[in-house]
């Protein structure tokens, strides 16, 4: 008898046990010293603690054992770690570690047995011979959990015997998104030359249960040596066929003649296209609705040239849509030959009313008498010297009846008083964060009325800037998806001397204050915390969102930071960071893709040893997605930082700008910066889908401060993708959507195809110009165009372009009349009817 049995026997302790179930073990515990005292006894499993547990639970049966004390009964629930089919032992002690004699009704036992079934399954499939690596996926699904997680042994044999254990812990995203489980899912097996046959079976099995995988037995033939030469040499010949084919194409281009139009050809393009667009909307939308609505122009009118104001009436009178009034209140011009002409206009189109004034109000006030006024369903916004394509209501009707919205915008140009054509603005579809930052809605404009006025028509107190804030409050009302861009030049705004079509912002300075002033009672009104300024005193603003500290403090981001060698330029990436990065937690990932030097061993351990800092080595050939997708699953931030280690920031605030962006909007799955080339010039602002087949960067070889076409270079807005060279991802969207592609695109292209899956996800993507790097490109790695690398490019962009064949053509905000031959927001293309 063992010195603790003995103290034990002296101390007279028991423990009967009356109750084995598939969760636990019952009974009662009794110091027959201290009968009136509960126990509390150590729950030894395997000669481990276990746990602890209180023997105080009410037992009618406990006066036959004691009169002091009817709380002496446990159930210990066994912790689930221990329901894996096997067996194992369990015994009990007093919290000072005297061990309690454990009886049952089959006697007295030295400790209790037991062997519980597991409370889990298994879900685990082989998907095949993938270049010359078995590949698979296995998680452990336990429902009373709500768990599925990777990490499984997968034992591999041959005619019944083990050939390898493999552990199933390689990032899946794919199967993350499609069984909502643990990423870390996957497995490879390479079959080494020494264990192979021509012709083998090979069967999976997930450990411990040696449940065989769906996909197993797996069937594998392996070629002789002549067939792999000539595999090989095929191989080689597609490369050589995909240069080839390459430069045909560029050629054939080259020698192609085309009819082309620039940007500054725009006249030439107006007249052949704009006839068009009535035949282009009946394609693209279909008829006119049934019920003709009534649609009301409300038109305030004050002091125009009554030449223009003429011309403006006539582009109304002259409508392929018949069905409208058309509402001219004069805001006490003061003018007779104008009252005069109003008067004969209404007189001779019963169509057109007039709605004098007797005080000048501004053109909020006129146009809010209009809105009074009107009569129709729909109203459009129409200025008193401006001027309407003649289908322009036929087509936004033929939209609206399509689509099911209710406020729809056109693309517009300007019109010289000449009457020539120029400046055209071609406009993405609705991108909520580029109208914070400026109207690039304008004109032509139309809402249902009921709609309008139920957000209560234009404020006065922001003259110059009603129609940014009626449209902001319009947002506020509306569902995206109840907002439309018709791609269609369908209004002419006026240059005239004042107005700000001919000179900017500056013509109309208050302008500037009054869009300040609505967009952040705008952002108030969502209860978004920012300061709003002017961007070079234009009508275009900067939002500097304001969150506390500890909004960035619970979130934080990882950095993940690839590289091969090239320590120098690393080493001043890292420190970069280090030096200017403020206001946000941060965690460095280092990715060292098999550096060789000496250098390179001095960095890592230097590094490894700084504070928040992570080193990596991946002993592989170059595959930028699987890189870092191995970054992720290490990173312990809810954001990623995707950057190459030839991008240098040098703004304190350059990461919280990315993360505040991500904090305003929830669904913002990721947000890219502008980067600059050494000599300052644009590198990236944003990417454009469709054009030169795939993807191109916007404004590349732009002045860094210029603003770009129609501001797009200068300001923040929603795009369909951007560059990893410096892209902050939320990680559960990166998660939801699988990651980097790291079997097809391990080079080129694999963050526009993540920007793509996050769309069709639901994320929305932001272009930050006031995140600016620079981006020595290409040191790292060189040029994808050249010979080496061609045959790879051409695969990668044949991959994206078989992929997303419906998508890339049709990037949203990036106008269709531009061409997707090349020069981003430079060249036209004239589309035919059949083509809308």
């Amino acid at each position: 008898m063992s010195r603790k049995q003995t103290v034990a026997a002296e101390r007279r302790l028991l423990c009967f046990v009356d109750r084995i179930d598939e969760a636990g073990v019952g009974g009662w515990a009794v110091d027959f010293d201290a009968p009136a005292a509960s126990q509390r006894l150590r729950v030894m499993i395997d000669g481990v603690i276990a746990d602890v547990v209180a023997c105080d639970l009410h037992r009618d049966d406990a006066k036959l054992v004691t009169q002091a004390n009817s709380r002496i009964g446990f159930y210990y629930a066994i912790p689930e770690r221990y329901h894996d089919g096997l067996r194992h032992s369990m015994a009990f002690a007093t919290l000072d570690g005297v061990e309690v004699p454990l009886s049952s009704r089959n006697g007295v036992m030295a400790a209790l047995s037991f062997c519980l079934a597991k409370s889990t399954r298994v879900e685990a499939v082989v998907d095949g011979l993938v270049g010359g690596l078995i590949q698979g996926w296995a998680l452990r699904v336990d429902e009373r959990a709500g768990t599925k997680l990777g990490g499984m042994r997968i034992l591999v044999t041959d005619v019944g015997q083990p050939i390898a254990e493999v552990t199933a812990d390689q990032f899946r995203g794919d199967v993350a998104g499609a069984t909502g489980g643990d990423a870390a899912c996957g497995f490879s097996f390479y079959l080494p030359e020494g264990l192979r046959r021509p012709r083998m079976t090979l069967q999976f099995f997930a450990m411990p249960e040696r449940e065989e995988l769906r996909g197993s037995p797996l069937e594998i033939e392996f070629p002789s040596m002549a067939a792999r030469e000539q595999i090989e040499n095929l191989i080689a010949r597609t490369d050589e066929l995909f240069a080839f084919a390459f430069r045909l194409k560029r050629d054939l281009q080259t020698a192609l003649p085309r009819e082309r139009y620039m940007l500054d050809d725009y006249q030439r393009w107006a007249t052949a296209s704009l006839p068009l667009a009535a035949a282009r909307a009946e394609m693209r939308y279909g008829m006119l609705p049934e019920e003709r609505p009534l649609v009301s122009v409300i038109c305030p009118v004050y002091r125009p040239g009554i030449g223009d104001f003429l011309a403006a009436v006539d582009s109304v009178r002259r409508q392929s849509y018949e069905n409208w009034e058309l509402l001219l209140v004069d805001d006490a011009s003061g003018q007779p030959e104008l009252t005069a002409a109003m008067k004969e206009l209404a007189k001779a189109d019963r169509r057109i009313r007039l709605l004098p004034r007797k005080r000048n109000g501004g053109i909020a006030r006129a146009t809010n008498d209009a809105l009074a006024a009107a009569k129709g369903e729909v109203i459009a916004f129409f200025d008193h010297d401006d001027l309407l394509e003649p289908a322009a209501l036929e087509v936004m009707l033929r939209a609206r009846r399509a689509t099911g919205a209710k406020l729809l915008y056109s693309d517009e140009d300007k019109v010289e008083r000449s009457g020539a054509l120029c400046e055209p603005h071609f406009k993405p579809d609705f991108n909520y964060r580029f109208l914070l930052d400026i109207n690039y809605i304008c004109h032509f404009v139309m809402v249902d009325a009921g709609v309008l006025r139920e957000v209560g028509g234009l404020d006065p107190v922001l003259d110059g800037a009603q129609d940014h804030d009626l449209l902001l409050r319009l947002c506020e009302r509306l569902a995206p998806g109840e907002i439309h861009h018709v791609a269609e030049v369908l209004y002419h705004w006026r240059k005239t001397g004042s107005s700000t079509a001919a000179a900017g912002a500056q013509a109309k300075p208050k302008a500037v204050t009054a869009g300040e002033a609505a967009v952040l009672g705008h952002l108030r009104r969502r209860g978004l915390p920012a300061k709003v300024k002017s961007r070079g005193g234009l009508t275009c603003y900067q939002v500097e969102w304001q969150f506390p500290a500890k909004a960035r403090k619970v979130a934080g981001v990882s950095i993940l930071i690839p590289f091969r060698d090239h320590i120098g330029m690393t080493k001043e990436c890292v420190e970069a960071i280090r030096k200017h990065t403020k206001d946000v937690p941060y965690e460095i990932i280092l990715l060292d893709n098999w550096s060789s030097s000496a250098e390179a061993e001095t960095f890592t351990t230097a590094q490894a040893n700084m504070p928040e800092t992570k080193v990596i080595r991946i002993a592989e050939p170059f595959n930028y997605s699987r890189i870092n997708n191995i970054g992720v699953r290490a990173a312990k931030h809810e954001f990623l930082l995707f950057l190459n280690n030839d991008v240098f920031v040098d703004d304190p605030l350059w990461l919280r700008r990315m993360l505040d962006e991500c904090l305003a909007d929830p669904k913002l799955g990721a947000v890219g910066a502008k980067l600059l080339y050494p000599n300052g010039t644009v590198q990236h602002a944003g990417v454009v889908l469709g054009v030169g087949g795939v993807a191109d960067h916007a404004f590349r070889g732009l002045a860094g401060g210029a603003p770009g076409y129609m501001t797009h270079a200068m300001t923040a807005q929603e795009v369909a993708a951007v560059t990893a060279a410096c892209m902050l991802v939320r990680k559960k969207a990166f998660e939801d959507v699988g990651g980097f592609d790291e079997e097809s695109l391990k080079v080129a292209f694999n963050d526009v195809d993540l920007c793509v899956k996050l769309t069709k996800f639901g994320w929305k993507l932001v272009y930050m110009p006031d995140v600016v790097a620079e981006h020595r490109e290409s040191i790292s790695r060189g040029d994808d165009f050249n010979d080496e690398k061609l045959a790879r490019f051409m695969w990668e962009n044949e991959v994206m372009k078989q992929r997303y064949a419906d998508t890339l053509p049709f990037d949203p905000y990036y106008n269709r009349h531009f061409s997707r031959d090349g020069g981003v927001y430079r060249e036209l293309r004239l589309l035919r009817p059949e083509d809308a």
